[in-house]
């Protein structure tokens, strides 16, 4: 556990049920903002063909091919089978 993580942890056992409410509100305002930040990096950067991974609620840790880019999703194929993913989830593998 990284220092900031010990601090936060020390926090939490501390602070009131308001404050733990505001700290969970800013992190996930913060955890959007950077999947939002992601996502559209992404749009610009994949595009059909790039091998990308990703670690999905039924697959796991998984390797692919971007077959389309869509909105906020790209469709990706993964041993044969294509699934809709959404592009916050993807990180490009060079090579």
């Amino acid at each position: 556990m990284t220092e900031s993580l010990k601090i936060l942890d020390t926090l939490l056992h501390t602070w009131t049920d308001e404050e733990v409410t505001q700290a969970w509100s800013m992190i996930a305002t913060e955890g959007d903002r950077r999947k939002k930040l992601k996502a559209f990096d992404n749009k610009l950067r994949l595009s059909k063909g790039d091998k990308v991974t990703f670690v999905g609620k039924m697959l796991g840790p998984s390797t692919g091919k971007v077959v389309r880019i869509k909105y906020k999703k790209a469709l990706v194929n993964v041993s044969g089978q294509t699934w809709d993913v959404p592009l916050s989830m993807l990180t490009k593998v060079d090579g």
